[in-house]
């Protein structure tokens, strides 16, 4: 696929991600299984366009084996042992497993991961396909909190309120352990650092092979309207989500109101706000390019 067909492809795709959640807010076509796959489709399907733009087809295919083999290792550990999340278990809303995990669940970290792994070359300063020096630790430094944003919006909203999983000894913040987000860092940190080693140690790119997307302002626009839609998933709940009171695993008592809003302010001041930096620090690092 050339250059200009793939990047009117990852816009088409963008659009249809940012309608079908609208659609899915306000209409609820689907169960909240059936949400969640067509949301991880869409993300998987920018993701895959867009890294292979910049990564050969293997590099890209290592950062999706990092990927799925890392989640898949500590959310079947922290199942059975309670580390690095806390104890929980999954119900059957997301469909069938592998282990004790929903297939879902590997492809959700890999696709969004990616968005938050561009979204942190932006921050960065990283504008080619490869990592040096300091880079090989920063970018996944960053790359991991920018992550931990969308489940730091998302886990109350899919475990206290749709029981997608099932928190056992619920937690302070509205039904999840302040652990699990730590363990979050740990995990996603993990994948991204393993790929940044990795593709550290590639073939050395040439000049015109490490800036060949930097004056493409659109391709780093891409991933970050990618991650705004994903973080409106948890914010527009709070116009449509309607209440009911929710009780956790531990009998705490939950208004689903004050989920939903309490989500919306996070996401649009954490995930908006990632998502708006990025787009002027692209600006910025545009205009130096011209000068």
């Amino acid at each position: 696929m050339n250059k200009a067909l793939s990047n009117n492809v990852i816009w088409l795709l963008v659009a249809g991600y940012l309608l079908w959640v609208l659609a899915d807010s306000f209409f609820h076509p689907g169960s909240t299984g059936v949400s969640a796959t067509v949301n991880v489709f869409f993300v998987i399907a920018i993701a895959t366009l867009h890294g292979l733009r910049r990564y050969s087809l293997k590099e890209f295919f290592i950062f999706f084996v990092i990927a799925f083999i890392v989640s898949n290792f500590y959310e079947n550990l922290s199942i059975l042992t309670g580390f690095p999340f806390g104890h929980y278990h999954y119900t059957e809303a997301l469909g069938p497993k592998l282990f004790l995990v929903p297939l879902l669940i590997a492809p959700a970290y890999f696709g969004c991961g990616y968005l938050a792994w561009s979204l942190a070359h932006v921050f960065v300063g990283v504008f080619g396909n490869k990592l040096r020096a300091e880079q090989i630790w920063r970018v996944p430094l960053v790359a991991a909190f920018v992550m931990v944003l969308w489940d730091l919006t998302m886990d109350p909203i899919a475990a206290t309120v749709q029981k997608q999983w099932i928190w056992h000894d619920g937690g302070s913040y509205f039904g999840v352990p302040f652990v699990n987000y730590l363990g979050w860092l740990l995990c996603v940190y993990t994948t991204f650092q393993l790929f940044a080693i990795y593709i550290s140690r590639q073939r050395v790119a040439s000049e015109q092979e490490e800036r060949s997307d930097t004056t493409d302002r659109g391709y780093w626009y891409q991933p970050a309207a990618a991650y705004a839609t994903t973080g409106l998933t948890s914010a527009l709940p709070a116009l449509t989500g309607g209440n009911a009171v929710i009780t956790d695993a531990i009998g705490q008592q939950w208004q689903a109101t004050q989920i939903y809003q309490s989500m919306a302010l996070i996401a649009i001041f954490t995930m908006g706000f990632v998502a708006l930096l990025s787009v002027f620090l692209v600006d910025k690092h545009q205009r130096s390019l011209q000068r």
